[in-house]
């Protein structure tokens, strides 16, 4: 079978500590640390064979993510720039849904047929975060398509445990594909719901909620406050490319903060007028750029707010934190998606049709052409929301 297989050179800087994990398998916490020379391209392997407690399944369709961009882009020194857990080899591709054609001796749950959406995070159950049920946060995280072999490919084992059976979006919407992408962009938004419903603790119906960024993740979580109920939708977006998406997700206002400066005035004064003085119940920070934003946040609070930082990034967030006590809010990190019933409740909401994420699916391409989709998505100019990549195109 064809897959996109990323590799590289594993050459430690001289100056960062190695924990024992990395020493022993090559198995990167912080990627931009160790990994240079990074190639990527079509190859040729045998389909992978399964153990007792996996399955088998044929791609249907996995999303380009900001984040294989980033593993494949190089520093000044040709180390990779992504910041987080990576291994080479490793077939890249970790938003992706499946027909299952063959299951383990000890696969219950799923069986031959089934249509799949699956979780990217693969946690242990056993370490001490995971028994404190903090799964995005296991010691002994594995990562599809970062740390194993993902599916930007024809097929790819996945484990029982992180199989989502996605049948009922089928029968609702008569299509298998149209189904099989909508479990492609599960994964991304049920990181956007992780952010605002779990580490967030839940967007109260009624309030104004406000994102800075209209990437994939900032764009599923207008889908997701607009079905949770916000009265005012605001998204702050420096690429106008990308207006139009965040509109059709459910955004009400989208402006350009950059705009907004050179006008004399200020993302959160923007805020303050458009929600009548009120301020935002939630903010997501999806840009990655917290360093930059975080003052425009700090200005636009509704009292007993509440910030939701999910964009990576490597920006000083150094802040006043004096707006955080007198509005009493909160800051709150997230990370992942397992745990909490995210994805089972992500995609009841996608059977039930209260949410349809194929609405920022920008281009698709073939499996062959997969470099062509990483480039496309890398062209920030160009605007692309999702990008999708299968064999079946």
């Amino acid at each position: 079978m064809n897959v996109y297989m990323a590799r590289a050179e594993w050459a430690p800087k001289p100056d960062y500590l190695l924990s024992d994990r990395e020493k022993k398998d090559h198995r990167a916490l912080l990627a931009y640390q160790v990994y240079k020379n990074i190639t990527a391209g079509i190859e040729s392997v045998d389909i992978p064979s399964i153990k007792a407690d996996e399955v088998l399944l044929r791609v249907g369709a996995c999303g380009v993510c900001g984040s294989d961009v980033s593993v494949l882009k190089a520093d000044t020194q040709g180390y990779t720039t992504y910041g987080g857990h990576l291994r080479f080899p490793v077939v890249l591709g970790h938003e992706f849904s499946g027909e299952v054609v063959e299951v383990g001796k000890a696969v219950t749950t799923v069986q031959k047929g089934d249509l799949v959406a699956a979780e990217q995070i693969r946690w242990c159950g056993a370490c001490r975060t995971c028994r404190a049920s903090l799964f995005n946060q296991c010691l002994n995280l594995e990562e599809t398509g970062l740390s194993c072999d993902g599916a930007f490919a024809e097929y790819v084992v996945l484990p029982e445990k992180y199989c989502c059976v996605i049948n009922d979006i089928a029968e609702g919407l008569g299509n298998k594909m149209d189904a099989l992408e909508m479990g492609a962009l599960a994964e991304p938004t049920c990181v956007a719901y992780n952010g605002i419903q779990v580490a967030g603790g839940g967007l109260k119906p009624g309030s104004h909620f406000v994102v800075f960024g209209a990437g994939p993740i900032g764009l599923a979580g207008i889908m997701l406050a607009k079905a949770m109920g916000a009265a005012r939708i605001i998204a702050f977006n420096t690429n106008p490319a990308r207006d139009c998406l965040a509109v059709a997700m459910g955004a009400d206002t989208v402006l350009n903060p950059k705009v907004l400066r050179q006008q004399g005035t200020s993302p959160g004064q923007q805020v303050m007028e458009l929600t009548r003085g009120i301020g935002a119940g939630m903010v997501m920070e999806a840009s990655g750029n917290i360093g930059q934003v975080l003052p425009d946040i700090m200005e636009c609070l509704a009292p007993g707010a509440r910030i939701v930082q999910l964009g990576v990034g490597h920006s000083d967030a150094g802040f006043n934190i004096n707006p955080l006590m007198w509005k009493n809010a909160v800051i709150s990190g997230s990370s992942g998606h397992a745990g909490s019933d995210i994805f089972p409740s992500v995609l009841r909401m996608m059977a039930a049709g209260r949410i349809d994420p194929r609405k920022m699916i920008t281009a698709r391409h073939s499996l062959d052409n997969t470099q062509t989709g990483m480039d496309a998505f890398a062209h920030r100019e160009a605007g692309h929301g999702k990008i999708l990549i299968s064999a079946r195109y």
